[in-house]
């Protein structure tokens, strides 16, 4: 499948951090996703109920980065990832979680992860 949705420069705060400072605090994140997920009804229908709503990915993004405060993107990224995958009819996710700036003391515009999940085999399926 080669279809996609793309939610790019999703920008909100959240509590993360290795420090109690930082979560206190917290940090603005920047999310960039590539949902793959095959696009050909909504494409013949034009029916936003044969799709997923680009809205509805993006507050739930916001919503779950914001339900708990992780030491790591790595956690907050598989969280999000694997939420996305249980409640949306999607084949794989791309997710890109970045700090922008992070808190460094070198001057550096954003760093991040970025992780794709996929849904686990079903039993039976290789």
């Amino acid at each position: 499948m080669k279809d996609h949705i793309l939610i790019h420069g999703l920008e909100f705060y959240a509590a993360i951090g290795v420090s109690d400072a930082e979560r206190r605090v917290g940090q603005r994140l920047r999310a960039d996703l590539t949902l793959a997920v095959d696009l050909r009804l909504a494409g013949a229908s034009d029916d936003l109920a044969d799709t997923i709503s680009y809205a509805e990915v993006a507050e739930r993004v916001v919503a779950l980065a914001g339900a708990q405060a992780d030491s790591l993107l790595e956690r907050m990224a598989t969280r999000i990832t694997e939420a996305l995958l249980a409640e949306f009819p999607v084949d794989e996710v791309r997710l890109r979680l970045t700090k922008v700036p992070p808190p460094m003391a070198l001057a550096v515009a954003e760093a991040g992860v970025e992780i794709v999940r996929r849904p686990a085999p079903e039993d039976g399926d290789e």
